[in-house]
């Protein structure tokens, strides 16, 4: 059996695979019941919202991206007990499906998990309270990467 740290390191990569190429459904059974999702400012409560709110995201900026992929970076992931703490820096980069323009993301997820017992009764960790921050892209400097150059005058 995984140590705690282990299952929720691993609960966070399939949460990845799943935001990159699963279906809301299988994005909220990341998340307890009475979760809370705050998605860069989105306030979702419930899974029930938190799905609803998946299944926006994934029409109108998911699948209008191809080869979407997170990688996370130095998580930091606290346990006491049955409750947990975790942050982790993440990248996320594709091409958009119709011009094939570089989209990339960088952030951090702040979350809050609790070990509890599933439908079947055995214990696992879910997020219960998930923060996704969502900063520009490190090639984006203001703007300025996009913009024609101008010539010297």
């Amino acid at each position: 059996m995984s140590s705690d740290h282990e299952q929720i390191q691993n609960l966070f990569a399939r949460y990845c695979f799943a935001v990159d190429r699963g279906s809301a459904d299988e994005i909220a059974a990341f998340f307890w019941d009475d979760c809370r999702l705050d998605f860069s400012g989105n306030l979702h409560h419930g899974v029930d919202e938190a799905r609803a709110g998946f299944s926006k995201w994934i029409a109108k900026m998911r699948d209008p991206v191809e080869g979407l992929r997170h990688c996370l970076y130095t998580p930091l992931i606290e346990i006491d007990g049955h409750v947990a703490s975790a942050e982790a820096y993440y990248d996320a980069d594709g091409h958009s499906k119709g011009k094939g323009k570089l989209v990339q993301l960088r952030g951090l997820y702040k979350s809050r998990l609790e070990k509890r017992p599933n439908s079947e009764g055995q214990f696992e960790w879910r997020l219960i309270d998930h923060e996704v921050q969502i900063w520009r892209s490190a090639q984006d400097h203001g703007g300025l990467a996009n913009r024609p150059r101008e010539k010297p005058a």
